[in-house]
């Protein structure tokens, strides 16, 4: 009865052990921005084309949302590589109105700029 407890009592302590303790997941969330900043936002016809002044090897989000609405049409999130960085976004199969694209760095900084789609 005795080696029944004993082997009860290791299966149970082996068991509450957590098996990820030595495997710590380090996240990169990427080299703090030194800058967030819509530089130019070029609109002919619904392609835009924006382009914005980043910090290399810093993370970036970019949105495109409906005015007064909370859920983006687009978004696309990027390291960046260079000290400016373009991306461009078709945007004709949208409904006609007002949008604001929304650009935003690790640190929550964000910089908003409206756009109409006729």
């Amino acid at each position: 009865m005795k080696k029944i407890l004993i082997i009860l009592g290791c299966l149970l302590l082996q068991g509450c052990m957590n098996p990820y303790d030595d495997e710590l997941q380090v996240i990169n969330l990427g080299v703090e921005s030194t800058t967030t900043s819509i530089k130019s936002v070029f609109q002919n016809e619904n392609i835009v084309i924006m382009e914005f002044e980043t910090t290399i090897g810093s993370k970036y989000s970019i949105q495109i949302i409906p005015f007064g609405q909370e859920t983006p049409i687009k978004k696309e999130g990027f390291t960046a590589t260079n000290n400016t960085t373009q991306r461009v976004f078709d945007l004709s199969k949208e409904s006609a109105g007002y949008y604001d694209i929304i650009f935003i760095d690790i640190s929550g900084n964000e910089v908003k700029y409206p756009i109409i789609i006729k």
